[in-house]
């Protein structure tokens, strides 16, 4: 008993309404995944855009994920479970505490970009400036937390990790770092 009281607080924000939510997949898997959530009869949104790929010589246009690692999922209360357990995905976005709605606004919004087939450009909003903390996500050092120094020119991102009071700083790529939240 005690253990469903917990797992409803965990989820304080999704009740039997649906809601839409951010659904994190393995890199490439944004695909498989709304394949598997049509399946399994989960309303699902994956937004996709144009890319050309040059290598291509037949059908250089191809769709990709309009969100590397993310699609969108609308769902209840009593979803949550064969949401997080399809495969391929990864977590539903949340916080410490709850899972985060996607208000209905931003999806509305994502679908007009989406259909205006415009070339788009994803900024994080996050807080990846210097002097956050940071875990790395992915590569030989998955799983250590750091300081983020500096952005590189190059797009690497320098990160400081203590060991025995000395600081090892080494460059990572954008996609293996996540913020770690207060």
């Amino acid at each position: 008993m005690a253990l469903r009281v917990a797992q409803k607080t965990q989820y304080n924000m999704l009740d039997l309404t649906p809601r839409w939510v951010a659904v994190m997949t393995y890199t490439g898997a944004e695909m498989l995944v709304a394949q598997r959530f049509e399946e399994a009869s989960i309303e699902h949104y994956l937004p996709l855009m144009h890319q050309t790929d040059r290598r291509r010589k037949k059908n250089p246009i191809t769709e990709v994920a309009m969100f590397p690692g993310y699609l969108f999922a609308r769902i209840h209360a009593r979803q949550i479970y064969p949401t997080r357990t399809t495969q391929g995905v990864i977590k539903i976005v949340s916080t410490q505490h709850s899972i985060i709605p996607v208000p209905d606004k931003d999806i509305e919004a994502v679908r007009l970009f989406e259909a205006s087939q415009r070339k788009v450009y994803l900024h994080e909003t996050t807080s990846l400036v210097k002097g956050a903390r940071v875990t790395l996500q992915a590569g030989e050092f998955e799983g250590m937390e750091g300081t983020l120094v500096k952005h590189c020119k190059d797009g690497n991102f320098c990160i400081s990790i203590d060991v025995m009071n000395l600081s090892i700083v080494t460059h990572v790529r954008r996609d293996e770092l996540r913020l770690v939240t207060p």
